[in-house]
């Protein structure tokens, strides 16, 4: 609806600069709002104030003129007002929100197939992913399906970070357990990995011939400190462990990239070379390559090759994104920890030593997630061992709640992971009850089938039987459904989306528990019944259709309480 009133808006104003009433530059954008207090209407719009100190008369004037422009579609409004200090409010008609259930689904295309990689999760294969991972990975496979709702062209990615000095510790990591597991001397590594996951992998390295013939001779003896047999078999094994979490969660990528691939291909020296010859980078008296940065954000030039001449990891990211930007995309969105966020002008300025628009690149930054169970936080670490995977979460509280309660917060906010909260089916659990929700809707649907009942269509007559304020409220929220979708998508926010949900919901429960011994949905009043079954099955649809976008499932049946057996 809010797309709808622009429209009229602007051809009004488009209307007036063909009549000179406005001046043809004036640059006003037309933003729709809604207003706080219900006495202003349904929406409203600042337009006058702004048009009024372009063009140096009274907003009450600019206002007039906007409204004797108005040309909107029959039966649309109910009244259109000025309200001081430079406002054009509207009131839309009843029959013109009841109208909206029929297009809940035509989500705004603001994408208009703009081709757009997605970057997220792209973990170390040194571990089994934790929860914090967990959360970028949910945060980003949901961004992606709502883009493409809204008509991006997406393709996600997942960056194996397969090469350097955390491989190299793996490995050391594996082999000491192996020696350890064969009862020969062993002195663990300085910062190594620790944890059940890397004896259990050591266990079954060392029953192989191969394997056991490795750990009975030194590390350094057996061949590059980070890709040798013992990284490769633990990286593998772990990069398995990796894609079976990820798809438990759907969560499924289409391109994964290997870190190691660029540096084989010789695509990481060529970038260092390109940059030197740009002049974006120099060597230093040690030996070292420099990346040249001035940006007011970070002033400190980087290493990018060091004195023995080992590319650092930001050599590798220059070389990536560099790869990626060639790649053809319209915009390059990664998700990162927020512990990035001093890592991304260094990121944008190598793009622009390349030629490409920085802005072509937009991070996503995902804070930390602190595990509680009990009341009590439960201890994270993955070099020391003591940390709950995301496998063990999902196991524990299921894919559903997981997913949910990761998505109802902002990205950028931290969060707490109450495991407790998660498992309990209650209404205090959101996951619970916002499927209860879709699971009640589908009960009273069973029920009326039982008695013979169709749910009907869309048909403008419905609207007249359908005057609670309760589901006058219930209709305006469902058509913001759309707009809602689009809108998360354009700023990668599925936050919105799971608020949006929670709040039809908390709509629907809360007049299904008022009304359900005086205003059933299945009575012997026929047109009420017909027009409270397509209502609720609207309701049913966007909460279907809004948990799939989240990749949450909706349930048709869930455990009920004796209040339920009213329809």
């Amino acid at each position: 609806m809010e797309a709808i009133v622009a429209q009229v808006l602007v051809k009004a104003l488009e209307l007036l600069k063909s009549q000179g009433k406005v001046p043809a530059d004036f640059p006003g954008a037309v933003v729709i709002e809604r207003p706080k207090r219900p006495e202003f209407g349904d929406f409203g719009c600042a337009l006058p104030l702004a048009l009024a100190r372009f063009a140096k008369r009274s907003p009450a004037d600019c206002a007039k003129d906007l409204i004797a422009a108005i040309d909107a579609p029959p039966g649309l409004f109910d009244e259109v007002t000025f309200a001081p200090p430079g406002y054009v409010n509207f009131r839309v008609r009843s029959e013109a929100w009841f109208a909206q259930l029929d297009t809940l689904f035509r989500i705004p295309q603001v994408g208009q197939g703009q081709r757009v990689l997605l970057e997220f999760v792209s973990a170390n294969p040194t571990g089994p992913l934790h929860v914090g991972h967990g959360r970028g990975a949910i945060l980003g496979d949901a961004a992606a399906r709502l883009m493409r709702a809204a008509g991006f062209a997406v393709e996600t990615e997942y960056l194996l970070n397969d090469v350097g000095n955390q491989m190299g510790m793996l490995g050391r990591s594996l082999h000491a357990r192996g020696r350890e597991i064969l009862g020969l001397p062993v002195t663990f590594p300085e910062n190594g990995y620790h944890g059940q996951y890397i004896r259990d992998l050591a266990a079954s390295f060392v029953q192989t011939d191969e394997g056991q013939a490795i750990c009975r001779r030194q590390y350094d003896d057996i061949g590059s400190a980070d890709d040798n047999a013992v990284v490769r078999f633990g990286s593998s094994r772990l990069l398995d462990a990796i894609q079976a979490t990820l798809a438990d969660l759907d969560i499924r990528f289409d391109h994964w990239f290997s870190e190691r691939a660029l540096h084989s291909s010789g695509r990481v020296q060529a970038s260092v070379d390109a940059l030197l010859a740009r002049g974006a980078a120099y060597r230093d008296g040690s030996g070292a390559v420099l990346f040249r940065m001035d940006s007011e954000e970070d002033a400190e030039d980087r290493v990018i090759v060091r004195g023995n001449g080992v590319p650092t990891y930001f050599a590798s990211d220059i070389a990536y994104h560099d790869e990626k930007a060639q790649r053809g995309f319209s915009r390059l969105i990664n998700v990162w920890g927020a512990d990035h966020h001093g890592y991304i002008p260094r990121v944008r300025a190598a793009m622009a030593a390349f030629g490409h628009d920085p802005e072509l690149l937009q991070v996503l930054l995902v804070q930390m997630v602190t595990l509680i169970r009990g009341g009590e936080v439960v201890p994270m670490g993955k070099r020391t061992g003591k940390f709950v995977t995301l496998q063990e979460i999902v196991q524990e509280v299921g894919r559903d709640a997981v997913r949910f309660l990761f998505l109802l917060r902002r990205a950028d906010a931290q969060m707490e992971f109450d495991l407790d909260l998660a498992r309990a089916q209650t209404m205090e659990n959101p996951v619970y009850y916002v499927q209860y929700g879709h699971a009640r809707v589908a009960s009273i649907l069973r029920k009326a089938a039982e008695a013979g009942l169709t749910v009907p269509g869309f048909d403008p007559v419905l609207d007249a039987a359908l005057g609670l304020p309760e589901e006058r409220a219930m209709i305006r929220d469902l058509a913001r459904y759309p707009q809602v979708v689009a809108s998360a998508a354009t700023q990668c926010e599925p936050h919105h989306v799971a608020f949006y949900l929670m709040d039809v919901v908390k709509g629907f429960h809360s007049y299904y528990t008022r009304y359900k011994a005086t205003e059933k949905v299945i009575s012997d009043d026929a047109a009420k019944t017909a027009a409270r079954l397509y209502l609720v099955s609207r309701i049913q649809a966007v909460l279907g259709h809004g948990l799939g976008l989240l990749g949450v499932s909706a349930p048709e049946s869930m455990h009920y309480g004796a209040e339920d057996e009213q329809t």
